[in-house]
């Protein structure tokens, strides 16, 4: 089971209807992208590359791609 799908599961557990799921999990999901970058640079990020990680996250690039950009 993949981690989307984990989420899911989780918030329906938790009693969260589709609606309140649907608008929720694009968001979480960010998040988590947005620390496996965190994570793949290996260091904190400063406040101006959390803009550029949320952004680009935004208009779907994927992990990979962020990292290797902030590693230039």
């Amino acid at each position: 089971m993949d981690v989307e799908s984990l989420l899911r599961a989780a918030l329906r557990e938790a009693g969260y209807g589709p609606d309140a799921i649907g608008s929720a999990l694009p968001r979480m999901m960010r998040i988590l992208q947005a620390e496996d970058v965190r994570l793949e640079v290996g260091r904190p990020l400063s406040r101006k590359e959390r803009e550029y990680v949320r952004l680009q996250l935004e208009i779907g690039l994927n992990v990979s791609e962020i990292v290797a950009a902030l590693k230039r």
